[in-house]
């Protein structure tokens, strides 16, 4: 994602994150190696919102996105995928 970040935002994620630190995937299926190059994975616990103009059919792809910032208010188990591919509001 590359907007919607201040500079202190990002200190702040990292903040957040870096206690989080995985040394492989979480996902249950495995991640196309091209996909995971210079990944840092983290333990999914916390929830942010995005913005996104398209969902890809098939690959399950956000495009265009925009951070809106942390929703301590959802639990990763409130988080969905969406029904329809192609525009959606995050």
């Amino acid at each position: 994602m590359g907007t919607g970040f201040t500079h202190q935002a990002l200190l702040d994620a990292q903040a957040k994150l870096d206690p989080l630190a995985w040394s492989t995937s979480p996902f249950a299926n495995e991640v196309p190696r091209e996909r995971a190059r210079g990944a840092h994975w983290v333990e999914p616990v916390l929830v942010g919102e995005v913005v996104y103009r398209q969902f890809t059919p098939g690959e399950h792809r956000l495009r265009h996105t925009a951070w809106r910032g942390w929703r301590p208010d959802k639990t990763p188990r409130e988080v969905f995928v969406p029904e329809q591919p192609g525009r959606g509001g995050g």
